[in-house]
């Protein structure tokens, strides 16, 4: 295989390091803090900090809207469940003004979904201050699960477990960014190469994931670029970033 055309830079990332900003105020499952430079589909946590010795997670957060003109940010709240552990009590609080939001958390960390080896390493020799997670530990928990045909779950939960802020996959001839948590598109990277070599479900030294006997996911994927493309798909409909890519590549959900 050989590449048509290299990155002629490294690999950037959307937000190199963790942001912290208080709640400036809550409005049921949204509060909006004072930063207006964001992106949308960056997410991170609510922390309240009981005293100077005692904190804990509250929330999920993820950033829905940027109003650059008033420099504010909103974001809504969901159920943290990263850290469950059912041994153990957990909190009833909510998200309150005052409460400090941590945004692109483990942006330095991330997992690389390619469709073979000359794509993986051209990828990951590109990314400055990425420590890039193995596909072959993905692999092995698909293995344990019976899922040869990894579900958006299956990688959120790895990216939970892995601590991995960033989700790459390579899929019709460009590198898309997702944060692990929203799956939302948050950078696009042109990188067209000639299709061919193609291992499925990923590039990774795992010869055989197990499969289950039954259930989403259990079957062996039939073809890596539509299955990829349509899971970035499903969850960006509503992504600039994503749309944009579309209109200038001509690409039809139709066509794959």
């Amino acid at each position: 295989m050989r590449l048509v055309l290299l990155l002629l830079v490294p690999l950037s990332i959307v937000w190199a390091s963790l942001i912290k900003a208080p709640l400036h105020h809550v409005d049921g499952q949204q509060g909006v803090i004072k930063i207006g430079t964001l992106q949308e589909g960056i997410s991170g946590f609510v922390v309240r900090h009981f005293n100077d010795a005692h904190s804990a997670i509250i929330a999920q957060a993820v950033v829905v809207a940027v109003d650059s003109e008033h420099n504010e940010a909103t974001l809504a709240f969901s159920t943290y469940d990263g850290l469950k552990q059912h041994a153990l009590p957990k909190g009833t609080w909510t998200p309150k003004a005052g409460d400090e939001v941590q945004l692109a958390f483990a942006y330095n960390r991330a997992l690389l979904i390619a469709p073979n080896r000359e794509i993986y390493h051209h990828v990951t020799s590109k990314g400055e201050n990425i420590s890039w997670i193995s596909p072959d530990l993905f692999a092995a928990m698909l293995s344990e699960r019976g899922h040869p045909t990894p579900l958006q779950e299956d990688i959120q939960d790895f990216c939970d477990a892995a601590t991995v802020g960033l989700l790459y996959i390579y899929t019709q001839k460009s590198l898309f960014t997702l944060d692990c948590h929203s799956f939302q598109v948050l950078q696009t990277t042109p990188l067209p190469h000639e299709a061919s070599g193609v291992q499925v479900p990923f590039y990774s030294r795992i010869e055989h994931i197990r499969e289950a006997w039954w259930g989403a996911g259990s079957s062996p994927m039939r073809a890596y670029e539509p299955y990829y493309f349509h899971l970035i798909e499903g969850r960006n409909q509503s992504n600039a970033l994503f749309q944009k890519w579309r209109q200038s590549t001509s690409v039809s959900s139709k066509e794959l």
